[in-house]
């Protein structure tokens, strides 16, 4: 795959980065080792304190070890913990970098494919390798929520209608694509993806406290208890009461707190845990919006959701708490130990579900916004990723403008012959020319660039003017034997599907045919595809059409409407295919010359 010196620098700065971050994540495992060995150490020599302790000998110095040495295991834990989170995050930067130099190098089986989101009976993007694999949607999209996909997914199927919106979504890209930085910060949260809809989690959660825990009677209630513990432990320190007081009451109390808060527990973790464990992949997602320096309209817009009455970040912040809590549950000799200290499970049941009274009903909306900045992130490393494309300018008023020079399919790379081409309103273009020429992938160039100046991408030309208007194909019409749809019906119904389009989506539509009525005899698909192409120049409808029916280009004769382009190729030795459109007529076709190759063993 050739490469133009611009993309190249782009690899190299890539791979460089990764090299970095491999020396780091190295130095940081190093350090994890140690970190694991200090625990071992700190929690068995603090057992043999407690035990030493219990067994009668050396009292207050032994409790007192004992209490040391689970303090210097919490703080070797928690060093432990921040290095192992910062590794991870440095290998899944890692993991970025790679990808893009991969992505670089034409390969994108690591993206998503977005293959759940095709349609075939959508107004254009079946037709144009919108989604699936290989698609224009593997190829922009780093998503790391599963409603960034969709934003992603409805910004390339679902055009706009007005220019300001085009406008507002360039700027933020524009904007977005020189934070190179902040956007692999970004991107390394990928974790978050794993997670399903927290749509869905948060409209399902209906997990209550009960009435007992949220009592302010229980709260003074639990607040003597673990007084009344560190107190007959104090007494049985100076030697008043004998060990076994303390020890019976830190049983009793890790019964009761058990008990009390078992039912609430198994309340919240059917609903309430899943929208927390979803949500903790976003907190870095929610600092780094709430951090980002902005300028464009959008995306201030964007952050103002985030930091508005309720803000994200602060109670994201507390949520991570409370997530910190859950995981010493998972911990059992942490859940034993600080439920006997500090009654832990009654304040997190209550902590949860002071969090959810007050922010539940904004979690939607910050979803919403991290969302769309999800989808701006992968359209602007796309097009930072390919520093040869061009901003497209938006025209005004509510005609069909396609202006291009340099015009070129986004999937053929460097590879691309690029074209200069002009579409005006209400004025159709038929595109004649051999198989292989260069039809088919044209009009899929057309149709593609249309849909990312759309969506506020810049366009693979060196200079595009479009206007906002809609946007519908027949290129890839398939039979429905299940449904007893042949190839000829499933065609007439697509021509069909095309006029209720028309009809239902004004002001004016541009179409893309790629052999109309491929599914008959030459003569009925002349006579069809003329009386199909009269009927639409009715409309308000411009259009490109792509035929084999040299008899057809005569329509070009009887309306100045009409207009006829070609691919021509050389005959010789060999075909020679130079993939240039000119205006006329196609004069050579192939496929006997082919054939006659064939046929005669060549």
């Amino acid at each position: 795959m050739k490469m133009n010196k611009e993309k190249k620098e782009i690899k190299e700065y890539y791979i460089k980065r990764a090299s970095r971050l491999s020396e780091e994540i190295s130095v940081r495992k190093t350090r994890n080792r140690a970190f694991v060995g200090g625990e071992l150490l700190a929690f068995c020599s603090a057992v043999a304190a407690f035990v030493a302790w219990a067994s009668g000998g050396l009292h207050a110095p032994m409790l007192l070890l004992g209490f040391a040495l689970i303090a210097v295991y919490a703080v070797v834990r928690r060093f432990d913990t921040a290095n192992m989170r910062e590794t991870e995050h440095l290998e899944a930067l890692r993991a970025y970098y790679i990808k893009e130099k991969e992505a670089l190098e034409g390969k994108f089986s690591s993206f998503d494919d977005g293959s759940r989101f095709a349609d075939t009976y959508h107004a254009f993007s079946f037709d144009l390798d919108i989604f699936g694999a290989e698609s224009l949607f593997q190829r922009i999209s780093r998503c790391v929520t599963p409603g960034g996909s969709e934003r992603l997914a409805a910004r390339l199927s679902m055009l706009p209608h007005d220019k300001d919106t085009i406008l507002a979504r360039q700027q933020a890209i524009t904007e977005m694509a020189e934070m190179e930085s902040w956007r692999a910060e970004w991107n390394s949260n990928a974790t978050a993806n794993t997670h399903n809809s927290l749509h869905t989690h948060h409209s399902t959660l209906t997990a209550q406290p009960s009435s007992f825990l949220e009592r302010r009677s229980t709260l003074i209630l639990a607040n003597l208890i673990i007084l009344g513990f560190f107190a007959s432990v104090t007494l049985a320190f100076v030697g008043v009461v004998p060990s076994s007081v303390p020890t019976l009451w830190a049983v009793i109390q890790l019964g009761a707190v058990i008990g009390a808060t078992s039912s609430s527990l198994k309340r919240i973790s059917a609903g309430g845990e899943k929208l927390l464990r979803g949500l903790r992949g976003y907190i870095p997602l929610v600092r780094l919006a709430d951090d980002a320096g902005f300028k464009s309209r959008l995306l201030l817009s964007l952050q103002q959701e985030l930091k508005g009455d309720a803000n994200a970040l602060e109670a994201f912040g507390e949520l991570r708490r409370i997530l910190d809590g859950y995981d010493r549950r998972g911990n059992i000799l942490g859940m034993v130990l600080f439920n006997i200290l500090f009654m832990s499970d009654f304040f997190l049941v209550r902590r949860y579900h002071k969090w959810y009274d007050r922010y539940a009903d904004c979690v939607e909306r910050w979803l919403d916004a991290l969302s769309e900045i999800d989808a701006l992130v992968s359209m602007s490393t796309f097009i930072y990723n390919h520093p040869d494309t061009t901003m497209p300018k938006i025209a005004e008023g509510d005609k069909v403008v396609y202006e291009a020079r340099g015009l070129r399919h986004p999937f053929l790379g460097d590879d691309a012959v690029s074209n200069d081409f002009m579409v005006c309103d209400r004025n159709y273009y038929i595109i004649t020319g051999a198989n292989m020429a260069g039809k088919s992938t044209f009009l899929r160039a057309i149709g593609v660039n249309y849909v990312l100046a759309m969506a506020g991408m810049s366009v693979f030309a060196t200079d595009m003017t479009v206007g906002v208007f809609n946007l519908f194909t027949s290129m890839r019409t398939t039979d429905d034997l299940q449904h007893g749809i042949s190839y000829f019906n499933a065609e007439l119904l697509r021509l069909k599907q095309l006029l209720g389009s028309v009809n239902e989506n004004p002001p004016c539509t541009l179409i893309i045919l790629d052999e109309i009525l491929k599914g008959t005899n030459s003569l009925d698909k002349l006579n069809g595809s003329r009386m199909f192409l009269e009927a639409v120049s009715s409309l308000p409808v411009s259009g490109v059409i792509a035929t084999h029916d040299l008899e057809l280009s005569r329509m070009a004769d009887a309306s100045e409407r009409f207009h006829n382009h070609c691919f021509e190729i050389e005959l010789g030795e060999s075909v020679t295919y130079s993939y240039k459109i000119t205006p006329g007529v196609a004069k050579n076709q192939n496929a006997t010359y082919l054939l006659k190759r064939i046929l005669n063993g060549e």
